[in-house]
């Protein structure tokens, strides 16, 4: 879930080939939903119509732990927050942001074990917010002060110098475990990845953790974030990160958390940071039953299945995709490089085929998405997809080959059985009253084994006859994240369940007699089994690689050791805290019988928050100024209004726009008053004038992703009407006084590239190409009218190794070259690259070609840390050469120059990503050389 706001996007502008793709917000639903609002005290909830008694359900839930979330830090009658649901989406997510304030929630939910097993809404309602509760209690003092200043982007600046994101992440997931009888701190898998490091001396260092490393995969803020949060909180008392909080609001700066920490704790917090570690080493380590494995690079192998000869298995790397193997003896060959998300889709292989869900974008609206069936032919690895704008989930191929059962999550919100035909045609669908189906596995034509879960979250097995309708509970409900069915030829049924602290793979039968199967350190996922092995995924120190055990090992147990949480141990893996399970008895009722009796409204675009200003700035662009901004909360309109000098003209302005992003085109009005000033290019003279216009713009955005490649488009046309006056020149005297024009533009960006990967530096297929022309016809055409025509475009190709690259790019602009003519603003297209070749400086022109060759390739991945202050992540060579060639009526020439750069991945003060380098310059006609020193948020060429 996404949850701290980052300020990169706004302390830091990366190169971009579109500007107004760049600008144009596609955070929206589509414009087919009728939305809805209700309200209490505490939440304005803003929801589809066809939501149904769900939203009575999240107001409950959020009355409800109004009443305890926010207790640690003191709160006890929370400020009311405006939640939106977006039923759209394919993936469970949700935050919290500024700019307004609000929570945004995504309705499908059940399909994955990433996140506990509590019921989803009620797990939003804890860890989202409880994040409302953190945003508004640091919004004291100096925090409080820089809201006063600069809106909510003051609020968002102040508290993103002063903590870390593992501080709210930890924070939340300590919540969720503590007012629940589930939540992540009770699933082993979350923290496996951190039990397999600290258990093989590999215990990462803080720096490591917070800045990132290339060398293996650490775990992410949310596990550690949770250790943290708890270990202190054990140790100092469960008001201690409200203290902490406390401190940090009165001055945040980067070192303001550690500071705070050691001021409430009385302890140094990087000395809390080892002797944590150490403590979870030494606990976790008495449960450690195998060898240490031989240091590997980090890999993962999973999803294995053994077709008698061969094995079919997903193999990924942080130099490599998810890719699907076979494994033949010793042979192993490449089947598909697939885009998997672990945790999030299932594959299922039988015959020559295989099928996985693949998460897909909206072509327009960022808040839909869809999860699609794709088969892959296992002799020639082609993958075809074969439903569109669907949320499938967990396949599973019948017992016959000729069709595939999934979870499906429809378009009134309902999960439902579904089976599709090989060609992705729906065959019949059936629903479970008022349960959900997780996951479902064929016994035959007509039974199936399923894992469900009732309306307040608890999973159970289940065995189903489809045309009867007739069930019978295999195992009982409970809070276990249960997983991963497989049945094989005697119709035993295999699935991995949570056990002691680990993951384990069990068997059951048809007469409910259950056995464990494996006994691992980590976690055994993803089983498969003939009629004498059973094939599995097991967790180590390095990753992940495939085990087989004969089923013959399997062990008898009750099966009351999976329910009642019998299944807890009493180990950090999912006991850290020593919570007593928190019941919910009342929790079905929130939603069957609402306490409260909500009125529901009509929800439209004009809201309040459109008309407040929720943020507010003293800089403007590249000068000084005074901006405002506010969004509606479904972010369908925004306005915009900015009084300021500009940094390139020095001369003052004023602008206003409004955005309408409700249906497919994106809509912009806008209006500007400005001062203009022009120094021509060689020549004494500057003309100076006054400038007013009105415009209307309208993007068309599209966005397709195939496999690893994704497509994204933009085409976008404007028009606006200039009047210019009051114009003086410092040499010449204008032969004009009031002019008009008309000026139109159109815009088009196009980009294809393939995913990176763990280590890439850059995409390792990929092409790109923008153009803008605009146009300003005056009133007297030969004299006052002109154009400006942009274009440039990349292409980038795979090097010789790992994640090294050549890219080509190709720039040209082009005005028409007379004194007389209107001049456009300065051009913001390449505001952080090199206009001209490297070593040169720009000059207005009006013509001139670039051309690019780079070859770019990792150095070092070093790690290095100095103090908390740099920290070096890794070291690239770019080497280059540049040619362009300027054309005007005064001067011809051409620029050349090749040479090198070193640039240097970097985090300073452990939140601000900078890349800087050094580049050496020859000028190849000049045959001079020189050093240069620049900074950059990527790498640019």
């Amino acid at each position: 879930m996404t949850k701290f706001v980052l300020l990169l996007s706004i302390l830091f502008s990366g190169h971009a080939f579109s500007q107004a793709f760049q600008e144009a917000d596609l955070g929206q639903s589509s414009s087919s939903i009728n939305w809805k609002t209700i309200e209490n005290d505490h939440v304005k909830l803003i929801y589809p119509d066809y939501l149904g008694r769900d939203s009575d359900y999240i107001a409950n839930l959020i009355e409800h732990y109004s009443k305890v979330v926010g207790l640690t830090y003191g709160i006890t009658n929370p400020k009311k927050v405006p939640i939106i649901i977006r039923p759209e989406v394919a993936q469970p997510n949700g935050f919290v942001g500024l700019a307004p304030r609000r929570s945004e929630w995504f309705s499908s939910s059940m399909f994955s074990t990433s996140l506990g097993s509590a019921e989803w809404y009620q797990t939003l309602a804890i860890h989202e917010y409880r994040h409302v509760q953190q945003f508004d209690h640091f919004n004291m003092k100096t925090i409080k002060f820089l809201s006063w200043l600069f809106g909510d982007t003051g609020q968002m600046i102040g508290t993103f110098i002063g903590t870390q994101p593992w501080l709210f992440e930890g924070d939340a997931v300590w919540a969720e475990t503590k007012y629940t009888d589930t939540g992540r701190g009770r699933a082993p898998q979350f923290l496996s990845r951190l039990k397999a490091l600290v258990t093989s001396d590999q215990i990462p260092t803080y720096d490591e953790l917070v800045n990132g490393s290339y060398n293996t995969r650490l775990p992410n803020h949310y596990p550690f974030g949770y250790i943290l949060i708890s270990s202190a909180t054990k140790k100092f008392g469960e008001d201690f990160w409200k203290k902490v909080a406390e401190e940090i609001s009165y001055f945040p700066h980067p070192y303001r958390l550690y500071h705070a920490f050691k001021h409430v704790s009385g302890q140094d917090f990087f000395k809390f940071y080892d002797e944590t570690m150490n403590e979870l080493k030494t606990t976790w380590s008495k449960d450690i039953k195998g060898h240490s494995e031989n240091r590997v690079d980090y890999r993962e192998n999973t999803s294995p299945f053994n077709d008698g000869k061969s094995t079919y298995y997903l193999h990924y790397s942080m130099d490599t995709y998810w890719t699907l193997y076979k494994k033949t003896g010793v042979k192993k060959e490449v089947v598909a490089e697939i885009p998997f998300s672990k945790g999030m889709s299932k594959i299922d292989i039988r015959g020559e085929q295989a099928i996985y869900s693949q998460f897909l974008p909206n072509a327009r609206y960022g808040y839909k998405g869809s999860s699609d069936l794709v088969l892959i032919d296992l002799k020639t690895g082609e993958q075809s997809k074969i439903t569109s704008g669907k949320r499938l989930y967990n396949p599973r191929f019948s017992r016959d080959n000729k069709s595939i059962l999934v979870s499906e999550f429809n378009d009134d919100l309902k999960w439902t059985l579904s089976e599709y035909d090989l060609k992705g045609e729906k065959i019949f669908s059936t629903s479970f009253d008022k349960d959900t189906l997780v996951e479902v596995y064929p016994l035959n034509s007509d039974e199936v084994m399923a894992i469900l879960a009732d309306p307040a979250g608890y999973k159970y097995i289940s065995k189903m006859n489809l045309k009867t309708k007739k069930s019978n509970t295999i195992l009982p409900k409970s809070r276990n994240n249960i997983s991963s069915l497989y049945i094989n030829e005697r119709n035993e049924t295999f699935f991995e369940a949570q056990y002691k602290g680990v993951t384990e793979i069990f068997k059951i039968t048809a007469d409910k007699m259950i056995s464990k199967c494996t006994d691992v350190d980590f976690n055994a996922t993803s089983p498969s089994a003939n009629n004498q092995n059973i094939f599995y995924s097991n967790e180590d120190a390095y990753g992940s690689h495939i085990k087989v055990t004969p089923i013959t090992k399997c062990s008898p147990i009750k099966s009351s050791e999976l329910v009642d949480y019998n299944y807890l141990g009493q180990n950090p893996s999912d006991n850290y805290n020593n919570f007593a399970p928190v019941l919910f008895k009342d929790q079905v009722s929130l939603r069957q019988s609402s306490p409260k009796k909500y009125s529901s409204e009509n929800y439209g675009d004009l809201d309040k928050a459109l008309v407040t200003p929720h943020s507010w700035s003293f800089f403007a662009g590249n000068g000084f100024g005074l901006s405002a901004n506010t969004n509606n909360y479904l972010n369908t309109m925004g306005i915009f209004a900015q009084v300021g000098k500009d940094g390139n003209e020095d001369q003052n302005y004023t602008q206003f726009s409004m955005s309408y992003s409700e249906f497919y085109p994106v809509f912009q009005i806008s209006g500007e008053i400005r001062n203009r000033e022009v120094d021509f290019f060689n020549s004494e003279d500057i003309l100076v004038w006054k400038e007013k216009q009105a415009g209307l713009s309208m993007t068309l955005p599209y966005t397709y992703k195939k496999n690893l490649y994704t497509f994204t488009n933009a085409l976008t046309f404007s028009g606006k009407y200039v009047d210019t006056r009051k114009y003086k020149a410092t040499v010449s005297r204008p032969t004009y006084g009031n002019r008009y024009f008309k000026n139109s533009s159109v815009e088009f960006y196009t980009d294809l590239s393939k995913d990176l990967t763990a280590r890439s530096i850059m995409s390792p297929w990929s092409f790109g190409y923008f153009a803008k022309y605009e146009n300003a016809e005056g009133n007297i055409k030969d004299r006052d009218s002109s154009y400006r025509f942009f274009h440039s475009g990349k292409v980038q190709v795979p090097g010789f190794f790992n994640h090294d690259g050549f890219k080509f790019t190709y720039s040209e602009e082009k005005q028409k070259n007379d004194i007389n003519s209107y001049r456009f603003l300065p051009t913001q297209f390449n505001r952080l690259g090199n206009v001209f070749s490297r070593g040169y400086k720009y000059e207005s022109i009006p013509h001139y070609q670039k051309v690019t060759a780079n070859y770019a390739f990792p150095l070092a991945t070093p790690d290095f840390d100095l103090w908390g202050i740099y920290y070096l992540r890794r070291a690239t060579i770019n080497t280059f050469f540049d040619s362009t060639k300027l054309e005007s009526n005064l001067k011809n020439d051409t620029y050349n120059s090749t040479g090198l750069e070193l640039e240097l991945e970097s985090k300073f003060f452990r939140i601000l990503p900078i890349s800087f380098g050094a580049r050496y310059v020859h000028k190849l006609k000049a045959g001079n050389n020189l050093g240069e020193v620049y900074t950059a948020t990527s790498l640019e060429f």
